[in-house]
């Protein structure tokens, strides 16, 4: 039987550091085919909150990676590492060293020399950030930086010996402060160190001498001495330390702003194209590098904004799956060099949505801290493209959605209110075609069951047409310049035509300006809503009334019908939608009319209860452009003021 794989165990804090562990576990792990493990310990109610909520967010992003998580609770970073060690019989374990702190706190060395003491059957490995190396940011020692060192030494020592005579040996101190001090900002605090054994010597030899021999007692002012320029090495090392955490607050300052506006771009960004011109734009100015988008085709590359150069890159199926996580036996997290260019993958949550090509103008490359940068830019940028298609896929299903409901409603009108009149038309016609005669009043009663349900049929297929001429704008609205009053009379002598008198309330009044419509249009509008209001409400008095108000005209036609359930003041325009327990009527088209023609001359319906029950609908036109002029004075048409008459004496 094989015996089980021994994984590689990565303790995790809540430092930056913790990212380059979680890279460097996930590489190891993958050139050895072993499991690897992140381990966070915790170590009671000691640690901040903060640093518990990082430590959380390392942990996740490692099990992303495919790694194992735990927590052990311990007193001390040793002891959980070494029972999390021993419980899981780790092969190696990775440490991080500790940055910026004092020398008694760098867990990295001393957590690691405790591990070994405790005898564990693992190889430890400290893992030293590249960007923090010992030293940090101090120049390294040189020999011009000895001759520069030695070169104040001297100095120092000359204007030393020219202080006055008989005890003034105190002015030497701050001359020699002043050097260490110097050289400590100017070579680093190596050389401050061997300065400072220097400057003590100098100043042993100064006290012996016959100039300064009865100025004071030598060890207490040599002791004093060494202790002022000890002093101020670790003045000036606080200094360095300090500097060194403003440009770190200062850059990470400049990170977050980069970023800030990276992403306040983005979010206007409505096309992959426009997500190209704008990344291009920001990385342009910032790291001074050209860059573009690579977005995968059939075969190829479109390349957003168009390079100044060819790419010169493996088509997308051999390229991307080089940049996938799951493939990469290297750092997931870093660029592949293709030539003078570097490659990021756009990696979104699903799929990796392109490639982030970059050339920079320094043949050397990018500094090592610029990469974390980019590489957060190419997440901002992969989440902005992965934005885009997850809205375009969600428009696509919305369009189905709606074409499916579409059909289904279309389907079921047509089952039941073309079915019903062709099953009438089928019956008569078939009972007309039987041997025998028929009494004329059965004949022409058949044959006017056969005409009205032609005209059913043919009065339902126009509302169809007119209903997708209108959303597809191949009706033409022509509008005039009009009184009201005629087309709401047109409107009502076409109802008295198809139904005989009807009990309509009309409030018009006489001061309402001339309206910009479609007097056709306007008037099917009015005949749709005023046949509404008679289905639901038939032998009550309808009400019909228009006003002008804020630059509109207003018509409104209210019942006293049942009214509109709440919730269904929008739906009821939606084509082919009937109220929940309807009766016999249309099939939902005239309301879904009365919508595209009001939204054709820029208006607006709405639909609500009246007080007192009762559903009203109010429309609403503007008064868009000049109105003509008014006709002149009827003496002026007129000549000699005759006026024309008709019969009866009517005008």
């Amino acid at each position: 039987m094989n015996a089980p794989l021994r994984p590689i165990l990565v303790a995790l804090g809540s430092e930056a550091r913790a990212l380059r562990l979680i890279q460097a576990g996930f590489r190891l792990a993958r050139e050895r085919s072993v499991p690897w493990i992140a381990v966070h310990v915790d170590m009671g109610g000691g640690q901040i909150t903060e640093d518990a909520e990082q430590a959380q967010v390392w942990l996740q992003e490692a099990q992303r990676l495919g790694a194992e998580i735990r927590i052990v609770r311990a007193p001390t970073l040793a002891q959980g590492l070494t029972e999390a060690t021993r419980g899981t019989h780790a092969q190696a374990l990775l440490l991080g060293r500790s940055r910026d702190r004092w020398p008694w706190a760098r867990v990295g060395h001393s957590t690691a020399d405790e591990l070994q003491r405790r005898g564990l059957d693992t190889a430890i490995e400290v893992l030293d950030d590249p960007g923090d190396a010992a030293g940090g940011n101090q120049p390294p020692l040189g020999f011009g930086a000895m001759v520069g060192m030695l070169s104040v030494l001297g100095a120092c020592s000359g204007l030393a010996w020219l202080v006055p005579r008989e005890g003034n040996i105190a002015l030497v101190l701050p001359v020699y402060l002043a050097a260490v001090t110097f050289i400590a900002h100017r070579w680093g605090q190596g050389l401050a160190v061997l300065a400072s054994v220097l400057s003590t010597l100098l100043y042993s030899f100064l006290l012996e001498t016959p100039r300064f021999s009865r100025g004071a007692a030598q060890w207490p002012n040599l002791l004093f001495f060494l202790a002022m320029l000890l002093a101020a090495q670790a003045v000036i090392g606080l200094l360095h330390r300090l500097r060194a955490q403003a440009r770190e607050v200062q850059r990470r300052e400049m990170h977050t702003a980069s970023l800030y506006l990276l992403g306040r771009a983005l979010a206007r960004c409505r096309t992959p194209e426009e997500v190209g011109q704008t990344a291009s734009e920001h990385i342009r100015r910032v790291f001074k590098v050209e860059a573009c988008l690579l977005l995968p085709k059939v075969g190829t590359w479109k390349a957003v904004p168009p390079p100044s150069l060819d790419p010169g890159l493996p088509p997308p199926e051999d390229l991307l799956p080089r940049l996938s996580v799951e493939e990469r036996l290297g750092d997931p997290l870093e660029p592949l060099a293709f030539g003078p260019t570097y490659c990021l993958s756009l990696t979104g949550t699903d799929r990796s949505e392109g490639v982030l090509q970059v050339l920079p103008r320094d043949p050397a490359g990018l500094p090592p801290g610029t990469w974390e940068l980019l590489k957060a830019f190419a997440v901002q940028i992969a989440l902005a493209l992965e934005r885009l298609r997850w809205l375009e896929e969600a428009r696509k299903a919305q369009i189905e959605s709606e074409t499916e409901r579409m059909r289904s409603s279309l389907l079921g009108a047509i089952g039941h209110d073309l079915r019903t009149p062709l099953a009438a038309i089928h019956g008569a016609a078939g009972s007309l075609l039987l041997p025998g005669q028929l009494s004329e009043p059965t004949r022409r009663d058949l044959l006017t069951m056969i005409q009205d349900e032609s005209e059913r049929l043919a009065h339902l297929l126009g509302n169809l047409l007119d209903l997708t001429r209108l959303e597809s704008g191949a009706i033409q609205v022509q509008k005039e310049w009009q009184p009201l009053e005629e087309v709401v009379g047109s409107a009502l002598g076409r109802m008295e035509k198809r139904q005989g008198g009807l009990p309509i309330h009309v409030d018009l009044p006489e001061a309402l300006p001339l309206v910009p419509l479609d007097a056709a249009l306007i008037e099917q509008l009015l005949v749709n809503l005023l046949t509404n209001a008679q289905r639901h409400a038939p032998g009550e008095a309808i009400d019909l009334r228009a006003w002008d108000e804020s630059g509109c005209i207003h018509l409104e036609v209210a019942d006293r019908g049942p009214g509109i359930p709440e919730g269904f003041e929008q739906r009821i325009f939606d084509k082919f939608f009937r109220l929940p327990g309807a009766g016999e009527g249309g099939v939902g088209l005239g309301l879904a009319i009365c919508r595209a023609i009001a939204q054709s001359h820029g208006g607006t319906i709405l639909a609500g209860n009246r007080p007192g029950g009762g559903s009203r609908f109010t429309v609403t036109l503007p008064l868009d452009g000049t109105p003509p002029e008014p006709p002149e004075a009827a003496d002026s048409v007129f000549p000699g003021g005759a006026e024309p008459t008709l019969p009866g004496g009517a005008l």
